[in-house]
């Protein structure tokens, strides 16, 4: 059996931002036919026994609390965006897809959560459609990552050339980068040559705090005066699956859940 978790919010907002006009009603619209497209065509391409549509719930999460700072760079989305996402939401429901999302938690982590719970109780193949680098981290033989508008399968070989590390090591990695994008601090000055090459040294954030004071010159001075950060932002970019998911794998079966008689409405 798959298990196909779409990141709802990363798909539909790249597709907004690629069509070239300024936000309005009809670019809105626009992305509902595009989005609903694009679902289609990744039921269509990975063939997934049971699917999810993970959504984020859009008020401040358990980041915000631990980091008041954290995606204060973002711009807000679109109001017309936000207007249509609940019809790219009942679109899908009508042929019989889930869509989720749960109070307090991004859906990185509900993804995250699901992702480890099904294969925990050996059900087969995760398919994590996102561009979002975060998910690098819980890759596995079980839990693989596409790239839905490059049409590439993500793996091991890739992280390791981008990265320059292991997917195991991505969340330390970007807890001594940063990462801009959610505006998680990571360590001043620590790029990401400098944080492959500790993390290939040492192996992982812990042994690099623990050995700090034998790091030398700027590179040691930067590190012990980051500690703290580091530790900070590891805890922001880890996903937190100890939530309820009050879900059945049977609600999330297209063999019995999805129309297939039905066409998504675009």
């Amino acid at each position: 059996m798959k298990l196909l978790l779409v990141d709802a919010m990363n798909v539909i907002r790249r597709i907004y931002e690629a069509i070239p006009s300024e936000d309005s009603p009809e670019k809105a619209q626009a992305c509902v036919t595009s989005s609903l497209s694009s679902m289609r065509r990744a039921l269509d391409l990975h063939h997934a026994s049971h699917v999810c549509v993970v959504f984020d719930h859009g008020a401040k999460n358990w980041r915000h609390e631990l980091y008041d700072k954290y995606k204060a760079n973002r711009k807000p989305m679109p109001e017309h965006l936000r207007n249509v996402l609940p019809t790219i939401k009942d679109e899908l429901s009508k042929i019989g897809i889930r869509c989720f999302d749960i109070e307090g938690f991004e859906a990185d982590d509900v993804i995250a959560a699901l992702s480890q719970k099904w294969t925990s109780d050996n059900r087969g193949f995760v398919v994590i459609l996102s561009t979002d680098k975060d998910f690098y981290s819980i890759m596995s033989d079980q839990i693989v990552i596409y790239d839905h508008f490059k049409s590439e399968w993500r793996d091991e070989a890739y992280v390791i050339d981008k990265f320059g590390v292991k997917p195991s090591q991505m969340a330390d990695f970007l807890a001594l980068t940063g990462d801009t994008s959610d505006n998680i601090p990571g360590v001043e000055k620590i790029g990401k040559k400098t944080a492959a090459e500790l993390l290939r040294i040492h192996g992982n954030l812990d042994r690099i705090i623990g050995n700090s004071d034998k790091v030398s010159g700027q590179v040691g001075a930067n590190l012990r005066k980051g500690i703290e950060m580091a530790k900070l932002s590891r805890q922001l970019v880890l996903f937190k699956t100890d939530m309820h998911l009050g879900l059945t794998w049977r609600m999330l079966d297209t063999r019995t859940t999805i129309n297939k008689k039905s066409e998504i409405k675009l």
